[in-house]
């Protein structure tokens, strides 16, 4: 019971902070789009995939080792944690300058062969300094992570968060007026500063978090984070690679289609700048919860508790259908509301309502890749993400010049379906867990339909007249209490899992 409430309570916290930062991020996407424009936006998503890929390439699997290295320290019972800091703290310094020098002095042409904006050298020099802060800091997040030091790290994203904002509007008010490359610089230079910000910030917790700690030598650390970082690095880094060409390709192949230069940025805007972050909004929950599975699960493995292991993926497997469906429903009957509460238009609804049937499979995936991590399965992960994006990058090339958007929008729900595919059968390789095809699926498609309609009948009836973003939340929440009723009553959450929650809420307010 120890273990799973400070699970949930973890879980807890990070989810609350990933929603208030996704809450900002989704509203500041917002404001972007009114300040620059859909095409602006387009820019920004293209200048936004190559700093991706470089960030994956300078964090190099580091985040990960440290994680699974304090995790597995912490469980045998040894004292290296601040060895094994050290060293990932110095391999993602390493990693990070060298591919913030790569950035600087290429940015060029990165920016005229990758982008096809000479105007955006700006851009890529100011990310290219940031690199080295970026790495180092995910070496700090593994750390706080597997030490269960939640709260503080929470706080320095916060603070990251309101940093770069700040940064951002202020240089934005410069660059009003100035054209979109001046305006992407600007942007960008908020979230340069923001993680020399964040990294100072982390630094200097973690110092306070390990003043008292003596560690013995660890000789082997060396050893430890290349088995783990350059597996995950290695499938991370071509995935980024491929992916990168992918939304590369993705505006030229538009054009191809016959869509002019403008139109074509503006739609890939419209999808990746407005309609996927609503997408993957909710996924909060997921993210935060799969990122702490890698610990629990390893500390669990290194001890040999088999059995503990399938009851903890059983259990969020379940959990995880469970939600991702109702998202969905609700984000498939909600899709036009929901732009036009974010965005004052429909342009976005589409392209929600038409991804929101692949909310339950990327949202799966998450929670797989998370239990895989902790399961020392990185190899296997590395050649799925290589799979995957290799499909990808054909995919778009061979259908995105004959099918416009329609052939992106395949290679999306082609993509996400390989990766889940693949990585949830290795799960059930190396674990003993199973789907129950009407408990985990059928019962929770039909009782969101059932809620979905229950919940428009209501405001049919009712007439409520909120404004749109009340009226909004209004009906999410209804939706969501209609949804979480109908589960319980067909059986989808059994007793055992409601007097589970209830323990762990009592035993959180004890």
């Amino acid at each position: 019971m120890n273990n799973a409430k400070r699970l949930f309570n973890n879980t807890l916290l990070l989810t609350v902070t990933a929603f208030i930062m996704r809450t900002v991020s989704v509203s500041f996407n917002v404001y972007l789009t009114n300040i620059i424009g859909a095409g602006g936006i387009g820019l920004f998503q293209l200048i936004g995939a190559v700093y991706a890929m470089a960030v994956t390439f300078s964090v190099a699997g580091i985040r990960l080792a440290a994680m699974r290295l304090v995790a597995d320290s912490l469980a045998l019972g040894k004292s290296t944690q601040r060895q094994i800091m050290s060293r990932c703290l110095l391999y993602g310094f390493l990693c990070g300058a060298v591919i913030g020098c790569i950035l600087f002095y290429g940015a060029e042409i990165i920016a005229q062969k990758w982008i096809g904006d000479i105007n955006s050298v700006s851009s890529v020099k100011i990310l290219s300094i940031s690199l080295p802060f970026v790495s180092m800091s995910a070496a700090l997040n593994g750390y706080f992570t597997s030490e269960s030091k939640i709260l503080r790290y929470t706080f320095v994203q916060l603070l990251e968060q309101i940093f770069k904002i700040a940064v951002t509007v202020f240089s934005l008010k410069y660059a009003a007026g100035k054209g979109i490359d001046s305006a992407c610089a600007a942007i960008v230079s908020g979230m340069s500063l923001a993680e020399i910000f964040s990294l100072s910030l982390s630094y200097s917790l973690y110092r306070l978090a390990s003043r008292n700690e003596r560690g013995k030598s660890g000789g082997r650390i060396w050893k430890g984070i290349f088995r783990i970082a350059l597996p995950d690095a290695v499938g991370s880094e071509m995935r980024s690679v491929l992916t990168t060409v992918e939304h590369l390709l993705i505006p030229v192949g538009l054009k191809k289609s016959g869509d002019s230069a403008d139109v074509a940025i503006a739609r890939y805007g419209v999808i990746h700048g407005m309609s996927l972050p609503i997408v993957l909004y909710p996924s909060a929950l997921l993210s935060s919860l799969s990122g702490l599975l890698v610990p629990e699960i390893s500390s669990h493995f290194v001890s040999g508790q088999s059995k503990r292991i399938n009851y903890i993926i059983r259990r969020v497997l379940h959990l995880t259908l469970l939600f991702s469906i109702g998202t969905a429903g609700i984000m498939y009957f909600s899709a036009d509301m929901l732009s036009e509460t974010f965005y004052s238009d429909n342009e976005a609804g589409f392209y929600i309502r038409v991804l929101s049937p692949l909310i339950p499979v990327m949202y799966m995936d998450m929670s797989v890749d998370g239990m895989l991590k902790g399961l020392d399965q990185q190899m296997s992960y590395m050649k799925y993400n290589i799979i995957d994006a290799t499909s990808c990058v054909v995919l778009v090339w061979l259908l995105v010049p004959i099918m416009s958007v329609k052939g992106y929008i395949f290679v999306i729900f082609i993509s996400e379906i390989i990766n889940f595919t693949l990585s949830f059968r290795r799960l059930t390789v190396v674990s003993e867990v199973r789907l129950e095809l009407f408990r985990d699926i059928v019962i929770p498609l039909l009782c969101v339909v059932a809620a979905c309609f229950s919940t428009g009948f209501i405001n049919n009836i009712f007439s409520f007249n909120f404004g749109s973003k009340q009226f909004s939340a209004f009906s999410i929440v209804v939706c969501s209490v209609i949804y979480l009723s109908l589960l319980r009553i067909f059986g989808a959450i059994d007793k055992e899992e409601t007097e589970w929650f209830k323990s762990l809420l009592k035993a959180k307010r004890a």
